[in-house]
């Protein structure tokens, strides 16, 4: 199964950056063809110069700066679509950027558990720099002052492809290639390090976990609490207490797959509830 899972992240990161098959030919522009009114459900930055959607992250910021009391139904009710079907789902098997943090995690070096109490940091990100600062001030400040995906496919694409970007990077341009390359490094050496610290459209899709139409389910009459489970979780989690169910689970199905009983069941929770 995680095999699989690898080619479904890696043709769903093609996927959504693949402007170049609709004509987008040079990486110092960004992609403006019909796609780009739509969302992609992981976060993939809208400055990607082949990116064919826009970000919910990003559209979500832009909408709460530049329409004043209305908040669009567009963005709501994708997001609430998303989360409802998949929950963080989307997260463990769509996410460019999630694909881009394992890839780094796979360097052989020692890996360190992430200390529980930094997980509450994503509520800062998307309460302050989501909702209110855009809010108030008419900017997306999490795309701003912190994403470092869009650090990653914009700002070093621009900054590399665009004489005239260049020309005009100062401080902030590098502050986000600092946090680059923070969450790079620290990825490297903890799973994921910024989609459990800091992502907030992790936070969103996990608060449908518990009541995602596609989900696990666990049979504890077959659980011999071997802690296999536990042992495979790259979240640190110990699914075999009920934790598959927590906003932090990404749906990577390891605990399935190392079950030796077939605990975990994994489908459309209606027709999986009972074994």
């Amino acid at each position: 199964m995680q095999v699989f899972r690898k080619v479904v992240q890696i043709l769903s990161a093609m996927a959504v950056n693949s402007a170049f098959i609709f004509g987008q030919r040079r990486p110092d522009r960004i992609y403006q063809g019909h796609l780009k009114q739509f969302c992609s459900p992981g976060l993939n930055c809208y400055a990607c110069p082949y990116a064919l959607t826009a970000c919910p992250i990003g559209a979500l910021q832009n909408f709460i700066s530049f329409s004043a009391y209305h908040f669009s139904v567009y963005i709501g009710g994708f997001l609430l679509l998303v989360g409802t079907l998949t929950g963080r789902l989307t997260c463990g098997w769509i996410c460019p950027f999630g694909l881009y943090q394992e890839a780094l995690h796979r360097i052989p070096t020692r890996k360190f558990k992430l200390l529980p109490a930094f997980r509450h940091i994503r509520w800062l990100m998307l309460l302050i720099l989501v909702l209110i600062l855009p809010y108030f001030f008419g900017k997306p400040t999490f795309c701003g002052f912190v994403c470092p995906a869009g650090a990653l496919q914009g700002g070093v694409t621009f900054g590399v492809f665009s004489p005239q970007i260049r020309a005009l990077t100062g401080l902030l341009y590098w502050w986000k290639i600092a946090l680059l390359i923070f969450f790079s490094i620290g990825s490297v050496f903890i799973f994921r390090l910024f989609c459990r610290i800091a992502c907030p459209l992790g936070l969103i899709y996990g608060f449908f976990n518990r009541i995602s139409i596609l989900g696990l389910n666990h049979d504890p009459q077959r659980c011999l609490d071997c802690g296999l489970c536990e042992k495979v979780c790259p979240v640190d989690l110990k699914p075999e207490k009920g934790e598959y169910l927590s906003g932090s689970c990404i749906r990577c199905l390891k605990c399935r797959d190392a079950c030796p009983r077939g605990c975990f069941r994994f489908g459309v929770k209606f027709f999986s509830e009972k074994f």
